[in-house]
């Protein structure tokens, strides 16, 4: 019986589903976001291009910005599958994300304290790759502009999830 009420529920919010994301769409997005990890805030740059119904490549590049003398600068290229719960273009979409990322952090000259004496850290940089798990929601404003919510985990040598609210234009 829960198996057939499941089945049910799935099929009525099919129903719902509208393909509106449709092959050759593009569109850019600003957003300001927090990462967990560092703790520290940045603002990012996404381009989107649908490469075929539903589906579309999101690439983006996000500046962390220092916090502790730790800058940060991440590249990313996900994929999402969007689902549309629209009727006549209002409503909202919602995807689940994928994709690779690199995680660069830039660290100043510091001053550390070890067991009573200090030393001074010159500058260093780390590059680490990121399997990127997550998801997102937009909900459109008009025919071209759109806000967005994201939040993605990065799985690598530092896990940390990045929340990302911005504001796109679709061409």
């Amino acid at each position: 019986m829960k198996k057939l009420l499941l089945l049910v529920m799935v099929a009525l919010a099919a129903f719902g589903v509208n393909a509106q994301t449709k092959k050759g769409e593009g569109s850019l997005l600003g957003s300001v976001g927090y990462q967990t990890n560092y703790e520290r805030f940045g603002l990012q740059a996404q381009g989107r291009y649908v490469i075929a119904n539903n589906l579309r490549i999101a690439p983006d590049l996000t500046f962390f910005f220092p916090k502790d003398k730790v800058t940060g600068l991440d590249v990313n290229i996900n994929f999402h599958y969007v689902f549309n719960f629209s009727k006549d273009g209002q409503g909202f979409s919602v995807y689940p994300l994928v994709g690779i990322g690199m995680q660069n952090n830039f660290y100043g000259k510091q001053t550390v304290e070890v067991a009573d004496q200090t030393a001074k850290v010159d500058r260093d940089n780390t590059t680490k790759f990121a399997f990127n798990l997550g998801g997102g929601i937009s909900l459109p404003l008009s025919e071209h502009s759109f806000l967005n919510a994201e939040a993605r985990f990065m799985f690598a040598h530092d896990d940390n999830v990045i929340i990302m609210l911005g504001y796109g234009y679709k061409f």
